[in-house]
């Protein structure tokens, strides 16, 4: 008989109305798959993108986030945070290769219990035929979708996305959702990019070619992302080898 592959699954579960769904599915024996280990959260958003992340470096194969329905959320917007930060943790996912199928974001109310349980056989059948991540070889595509989800720039987007979609400035002007949302794309794999090479430089000094090798980025990519990190002090040109300039990483 084939072995089948049960995945394993990090849940997080918002108080008010998710966690509470996941009570009344099991106080009223409602059948799931046992592969979700759930994190009980006050908010939705209150998760980080930067806590998927780590959850799929520790060896989880996929991550569920559940939330308030528009409009029930206890904190007002917290769900509205959580679906534009999940948005842009799928992006980055799919940069990096990995798949955004990996996280899957649902509303559950207090009331929907058979809808929690069938969201969790369902997500779970997704992970399952998706097959395992096998952390260890995405490990510098995962350090450095971490280290990018870290950075100011996107987090200063991710703030602003509602006050420049929605608003207008002091010079009548507004910003159209969709070049927002190209905008936050440019911003995520240049972001991402600069990581990468980032986390390649943790193992000491690098040409060009061999961080285009360990990266998997065009020559003329790493290049331009150098130029970047040296403008901002966390990079710099060591010697040479040869003809090859060799960079070292300033600061981590």
């Amino acid at each position: 008989m084939d072995h089948i592959f049960e995945p394993k699954i990090l849940a997080f579960l918002c108080n008010w109305c998710s966690y509470a769904g996941a009570d009344l599915a099991g106080v009223s024996r409602f059948q799931y798959p046992t592969n979700i280990r759930v994190i009980r959260t006050m908010c939705s958003g209150r998760v980080d993108p930067v806590h998927v992340i780590e959850g799929l470096k520790s060896g989880f194969d996929g991550v569920f986030v559940f939330g308030c329905h528009f409009g029930d959320c206890h904190y007002l917007e917290g769900n509205y945070h959580t679906a534009r930060r999940m948005q842009l943790v799928g992006q980055m996912l799919d940069i990096a290769g990995i798949g955004k199928n990996r996280l899957q974001l649902r509303w559950v109310s207090a009331a929907e219990g058979q809808l929690f349980a069938d969201y969790v056989t369902e997500l779970t059948e997704l992970i399952r035929e998706l097959g395992p991540l096998r952390a260890s070889r995405f490990q510098l595509s995962l350090a450095a979708v971490q280290r990018a989800l870290h950075s100011s720039q996107l987090r200063w987007l991710l703030g602003m996305d509602r006050f420049l979609t929605e608003k207008k400035n002091v010079y009548d002007q507004q910003l159209n959702p969709v070049d927002f949302q190209d905008l936050l794309q440019q911003c995520a794999e240049q972001e991402y990019q600069k990581a990468l090479l980032v986390e390649a430089l943790q193992e000491g000094p690098q040409t060009v070619r061999q961080m285009a090798k360990i990266t998997g980025l065009p020559v003329y990519c790493v290049s331009r992302r150098l130029n970047d990190l040296e403008r901002t002090g966390l990079v710099d040109l060591q010697a040479y080898e040869g003809t090859s300039p060799t960079f070292t990483l300033l600061t981590a």
